[in-house]
């Protein structure tokens, strides 16, 4: 163990029973940590300022954007079973041996929707071709004389609204839901969640009524007409279609509802299940053949069967990569090995990421922190943290450096995927934050390609995950849990 190390460690040591005391003035963070914890963090900034300098220079400019561009061309979308993902985990896994990475990957067992043609048609009052994306794992209409489901609909703005209307007026009908996509003056994220089990459950409550199918209002604060994909759990209910619908066809069929018309659909769907895939999580590690505790960098290479996957989560897959890449390039090895985990059949469920945790419960204290970036390639902001008040604190540090990249904020509660499964495990987890403004604006939709991405803000989200995850890694003390 090197010198400087073994000082460090020590240190740590007796600066964990010392009294916390407050960040010194001029660092503009007011939460309290062990003076040497702070100071060992601080003491980093050299480290930071260049890697940062040279994630947004010259030589590594654009480097996750174009990495990122070929991949999309070459694969395009990526979902769950089918071979575009199984050959892009190999396109991965050849790249990461050729930069000299140590590299492996994991089998898992993952689930084959295949979405088939989609049609959904107004009859009455008027006829109009609307534009629908079935919801993941969603049953056709096969069952149907021709393939076709033909039904009046019934439209809430609430689950409550359907259950006061009860089995009486839904058996038998399309449920329309046109609820809210959360509170307008919430930010995105909060209203994602807040809003998005009329996605995920819709299908589920409106069977318990007899209801034949639901149209969903897609979860987007704006729309261009695009319908947003996502999944959907039907549990122990009866299996009935779900799809998703524009913004602005929910509205029209609302408004048409409201005036008491009735609304006539035409619903057919070809969606079908087949059986689950072997499909492999690619775990590629950069540190010291020594080196026993793990700092895990977190994003999935699938996605959904639309556009082309580049927000979700192809970006996260690239500035993760060129993150670590940088570091190599650099000759900064942190005494902690960083490693890259790609997770297959997140869409479906954290599919990868949950048998992973299961597998290895064994490293669960060796890990230092999981670092998530599945937010988007948007302007990083710095990080949101899932864990204690000290690993919060520790963060608030580390992202007190980060000015070069204006990504110093340090956020709460952050809306994990796989991350999610080891914080549950005790393991301290972070995010990548970005300004999420627009995000939604192209999530889970056939606009989810190169054009909704920035080339500089991919390079900024690059040296914000780069610098931060070389002081989590090489640090001498314990992320507090």
């Amino acid at each position: 163990m090197e010198v400087r190390w073994a000082r460090l460690v020590v240190a740590a040591a007796v600066a964990a029973v010392a009294r916390p005391s407050p960040a010194p003035l001029g660092t503009g963070v007011d939460c309290e940590l062990p003076a040497r914890v702070r100071d060992n963090i601080l003491r980093y900034r050299p480290q930071v300022d260049r890697i940062i300098e040279a994630a947004l220079g010259d030589r590594h400019r654009h480097a996750a954007y174009n990495g990122l561009e070929d991949f999309v061309e070459r694969f395009g979308a990526r979902p769950s079973g089918s071979d575009e993902l199984e050959a892009a985990i190999d396109f991965m896994k050849k790249k990461a041996e050729g930069d000299g990475f140590k590299v492996h990957t994991e089998e898992v067992m993952v689930p084959r929707w295949v979405r088939g043609e989609e049609t959904l048609m107004m009859l009455s009052p008027r006829q109009k071709s609307m534009s629908i994306l079935g919801l993941g794992t969603t049953i056709g209409t096969q069952q149907y004389p021709g393939g076709v489901l033909r039904a009046e609909a019934v439209v809430c703005d609430s689950f409550e609204e359907m259950e006061k209307l009860g089995e009486a007026k839904i058996a038998g009908k399309i449920v329309v839901f046109n609820d809210d996509f959360g509170d307008a003056s919430d930010a995105p994220l909060t209203r994602y969640r807040s809003s998005n089990a009329y996605r995920t459950r819709s299908a589920a409550r409106a069977a318990c009524l007899g209801a034949v199918a639901v149209l969903v209002r897609s979860r987007t604060d704006y729309s261009l007409y695009t319908p947003h994909a996502g999944i959907q759990y039907y549990g122990n209910s009866t299996q009935i279609p779900a799809a998703a619908i524009t913004v602005e066809d929910a509205h029209s069929i609302a408004r048409h509802y409201a005036r008491g018309r009735t609304v006539e659909l035409l619903l057919k769907m070809s969606a079908t299940t087949l059986p689950m895939r072997k499909s492999r999580n690619l775990i590629i590690d950069y540190g010291r053949p020594e080196s026993t505790e793990l700092v895990i960098l977190s994003a999935h290479i699938d996605s959904w069967d639309v556009g082309e996957g580049a927000l979700d989560n192809g970006d996260g897959v690239f500035i993760n990569y060129q993150a670590v890449k940088l570091l190599k390039e650099l000759g900064l090895m942190p005494h902690r090995t960083i490693r890259l985990a790609y997770w297959t059949g997140e869409e479906h469920g954290h599919i990868g990421g949950k048998q992973y945790v299961r597998q290895h419960e064994g490293d669960m204290d060796r890990l230092q922190m999981v670092i998530e970036n599945d937010f988007g390639p948007f302007r990083p902001m710095g990080l949101r943290v899932n864990g204690s008040e000290g690993a919060a604190c520790f963060v608030r540090h580390l992202t007190s450096m980060l000015g070069a990249a204006n990504a110093t904020s340090t956020g709460g509660s952050p809306a994990l995927s796989e991350a999610r499964h080891f914080s549950q495990r005790g393991v301290p987890a972070a995010a990548l934050d970005v300004d999420q403004s627009r995000y939604y604006w192209y999530h889970h939709t056939e606009a989810d390609t190169m054009d909704a991405l920035d080339p500089h803000n991919l390079d900024l989200c690059v040296a914000t995950m780069a610098a931060s995850v070389y002081v989590v890694a090489d640090v001498a003390d314990r992320v507090p849990r």
